[in-house]
């Protein structure tokens, strides 16, 4: 293991970064929880992480928003653990940590980290400990004063203040910051879950602030604009925000993901053999009270499962079932599956052998299909199935999880296998660390957000050790959508790098949607437009009347066709004769050539970003100089506001079987391929007497792009 020397000092533009006493103990935690590779990964990152924000911090053109990006249940908090560490040993005195949007979120939020730092629940002056105040107590809150704070931070005991992310719980935490001294304060603010509720709702949001986020943002301006991090793993809503947001990040950092992670890839890209298809009509039939056999095997899968992780030694698991979001559903199908699994039960304490017998056949089957020919090798059914009777299903117990099924909770994390049911409460922020099977078949009609139902996804998680045992039974639509989201996340992923290393910005980001009918975000947070790049023409609609743009442009085309061999083409005749010349060029070229034209692509119907990732996601693409009578250009007439007539030239005669030439859009070269044409346009405008006006001195190159296959782009609004 690379050894780090403790209170070292690291110059990085000229930011040192302390590495004291926190950072060593909580590190050496992280060795003994994750192994050397695993806090070494955490180490690493969040390292480098820390110091690009002190580094922000120190850049007056940034603003202190940074939005930190990891992957569904991947452990971030053990990153914000580090994080903070650092921050202690260098400067910061207190961390407000926004610890989920219910009491129990909160709890785990604040037993988490005074665990982690090893904080007494009696706090005094005895040890330099930090201290935890929490808003779910409203007198601890109400009695800390300008003496209490002193005498802490003349402790060098720095300050953790953990708030639900409520209105009445953060405004606990504004009063207090409101009537204190906070000169001797250095602060910063750790968002978890930052895309949910810290976000204006308001439809006026330059104008109008919604009761979370103006809580937020009152704790900002109370502390003079600390440093702000914003975390969360779906972060569609966060990257889209407007510039009225006081949320909206300057810089994006990834939380890379430990060893033996399984995200999206793991389940959705590869062929696993760990989506089990459910018919639609199950949805429906759980709805009306009738318990479908696809939950039924579901259920005998997961009881099966329970039994192989036994013999590997882990003695608990999960199973959730998330098909409703009302509660009265839940209420229905926790009765249904209570009476299937109480059946079995009965069956095991009262001896029914031949009960047994027909239920021991059913698991026997269930075991022939949903388990690889590995597994069946390995474990020999009739084992599995004494362990099943005598050890895993008097032990099954179901959880209902919503605001009704208080009851069934108690008692939960003394429980060994556990069958969640429920809907919100099965979502964000929710960690099962034993998942086995999921039953998923709740999907909107409208197919819903991108974020909101990746949040959805908690089979993802560190599931390496029995990944061979994980089912998810879900329906054909939903798992082709999580194919999609796969595919999404991974090429956002690979913008952030980008953004990361300087090579793109936060506002250049796109998210392909041409697989999907997922919006990204919710619209009432976030601004976001959608670019359709249909299966047709695409033609620059507004000229250029900049006459050093024109020069500019002009000599970028002039010298991409001086460069390359013009070949004749027929394309668009029935004839023979040559309509235009062109050339196969690389798209690295193209690309460079979009990206340098001034103002084209810049105005509708183009969208540069989304243009340049549709040129490079081909190969050779056929450019083509349409041909004019006699070389200085074709005239095109404008409106006053600079749009023209018409780009491409019809066909030469109006009954196609007389047509010869059968018009410029019927000249592609290569129809399975992107096409651009390029026109040599002099503009015509009439003058203020009505008079046409031949603009030679504006002869500039417009384009018109052909897209054989429709691409669709959400980007920012």
């Amino acid at each position: 293991m690379e050894q780090y020397v403790m209170d070292s000092k690291i110059q990085v533009d000229s930011v040192t970064v302390t590495q004291g006493k926190y950072y060593k103990k909580i590190y050496e935690k992280h060795v003994t929880s994750y192994g050397d590779f695993g806090a070494a990964n955490i180490r690493d990152n969040i390292t480098s992480t820390f110091r690009e924000a002190l580094i922000q911090l120190n850049t007056p053109s940034k603003n202190n928003n940074m939005l930190l990006v990891g992957k569904v249940q991947s452990g971030k908090t053990s990153n914000l653990e580090l994080f903070t560490a650092l921050a202690f040993d260098n400067g910061f005195n207190l961390v407000i940590i926004y610890g989920g949007y219910d009491s129990t979120l909160l709890s785990q939020t604040t037993n988490r980290f005074k665990k982690t730092f090893d904080i007494p629940n009696d706090t005094d002056y005895s040890d330099d400990a930090p201290v935890v105040f929490s808003s779910d107590d409203s007198t601890q809150l109400l009695t800390v004063d300008d003496e209490i704070i002193e005498d802490l931070l003349d402790a060098n005991k720095p300050i953790f203040l953990i708030s639900m992310k409520r209105p009445a719980a953060m405004n606990k935490v504004n009063d207090l910051l409101a009537r204190i001294d906070k000169s001797n304060l250095k602060a910063f603010i750790i968002d978890d879950e930052g895309d949910q509720a810290s976000l204006n709702t308001k439809k006026n949001k330059a104008f109008d602030a919604s009761a979370t986020y103006a809580s937020i943002v009152s704790m900002k301006d109370h502390l003079n604009d600390p440093l702000y991090l914003s975390v969360t793993a779906t972060p569609q809503a966060l990257i889209f925000l407007d510039e009225y947001s006081r949320l909206r990040p300057d810089s994006i950092r990834l939380i890379e993901p430990g060893k033996g992670y399984c995200g999206v890839d793991a389940y959705h890209l590869y062929d696993s053999g760990t989506i089990e298809i459910i018919d639609d009509e199950d949805q429906q039939d759980l709805s009306d009270g009738i318990l479908p056999d696809s939950l039924k095997n579901a259920i005998r899968h997961y009881i099966i499962a329970s039994a192989i992780m036994f013999k590997r030694g882990r003695r608990s698991s999960e199973m959730i079932i998330h098909s409703h979001r009302n509660v009265s559903n839940h209420s229905t199908i926790y009765r249904m599956v209570d009476v299937f699994i109480q059946s079995f039960k009965d069956q095991v304490n009262f001896n029914d052998t031949e009960a047994l017998e027909i239920t021991k056949t059913e698991y026997s089957l269930a075991y022939s299909i949903y388990f690889d020919s590995g597994v069946q090798q390995a474990y020999d059914f009739d084992s599995l199935w004494d362990i099943i009777c005598k050890k895993i299903i008097r032990r099954v117990y179901l959880i209902l999880k919503n605001s009704a099924g208080q009851v069934t909770q108690a008692n939960e994390n003394l429980r060994k296998y556990k069958i969640y049911i429920g809907g919100d409460l099965l979502q964000r922020g929710v960690t099962f660390p034993g998942l086995v099977t999921t039953y998923f078949s709740r999907w909107a009609k409208d197919n819903g957000n991108m974020d909101t139902n990746l949040q959805r996804a908690r089979w993802l998680g560190y599931r390496e050790k029995w990944i061979d045992l994980c089912k998810i039974f879900t329906s054909e639509t939903i798992a082709r959508e999580f194919t999609n989201l796969s595919e999404i996340e991974t090429d956002l992923w690979e913008q952030f790098y980008s953004i990361q290393s300087g090579e793109m910005q936060i506002d250049e980001i796109l998210i392909h949607a041409d697989n999907t009918k997922q919006k990204p975000t919710r619209k009432n947070v976030a601004t976001y437009n959608t670019v359709e790049f249909r299966n047709k023409w695409i033609k620059q609609r507004v000229g250029i009347f900049d006459k050093n743009q024109i020069t500019v442009n002009n000599n970028l085309v002039d010298n991409l066709l001086s460069n390359v061999t013009l070949r004749p083409t027929s394309a668009g005749r029935s004839d023979g004769e040559t309509t235009a010349q062109y050339a196969i060029i690389n798209r690295d070229t193209l690309s460079t050539l979009i990206d340098h034209l001034q103002t084209i692509f810049d105005l509708e119907p183009f969208e540069r970003r989304p243009l340049i990732d549709l040129i490079e996601s081909s190969g050779y693409i056929p450019v083509i100089l349409m041909n004019d009578i006699d070389g200085s250009g074709r005239k095109r007439s404008f409106y006053p506001n600079n749009k023209i007539y018409a780009l491409q030239q019809g066909a030469d005669n109006k009954d196609k079987d007389k047509a010869i030439f059968l018009g410029d859009s019927h000249v592609v070269v290569d129809t399975n391929q992107i096409n651009i044409q390029i026109h040599k346009i002099i503009p015509k405008k009439k003058d203020s007497s009505g008079n046409i006006a031949i603009l030679t001195d504006y002869t500039q190159y417009m384009f018109a792009i052909y897209v054989p296959k429709g691409k669709k782009y959400y980007v920012k609004g």
